[in-house]
């Protein structure tokens, strides 16, 4: 986790530097579309919405894994409650004899 979080760093210190070095305006056409912007901002816009799409994307593999570890929680609980249960009966029965 803390690799990918270093990885994504530095590609944002890299995107966000080469947006300052190349600021000038640029005319974007896009289908039926043109519209003058700088640089900076198509860079920025462009980062944006590949970031949308990846946290789209990934959502349904992270709300699995969340529902995962949240019935193995339950699982967990049970077995613990079951090992006290055991412990107890057991203990109870060796002070008996």
């Amino acid at each position: 986790m803390y690799l990918s979080l270093i990885i994504t760093c530095l590609l944002l210190l890299l995107i966000i530097i080469t947006a300052i070095q190349n600021s000038m305006p640029l005319d974007f056409k896009f289908l039926t579309w043109n519209f003058q912007i700088s640089i900076t901002a198509l860079i920025f816009y462009s980062s944006l919405i590949g970031g949308a799409i990846v946290a789209v994307l990934a959502s349904p593999k992270l709300m699995k894994k969340s529902l995962h570890v949240r019935s193995m929680n339950r699982k967990i609980n049970k077995l613990n409650e079951k090992v006290l249960e055991l412990e107890k009966r057991h203990n109870g029965g060796s002070q008996i004899e």
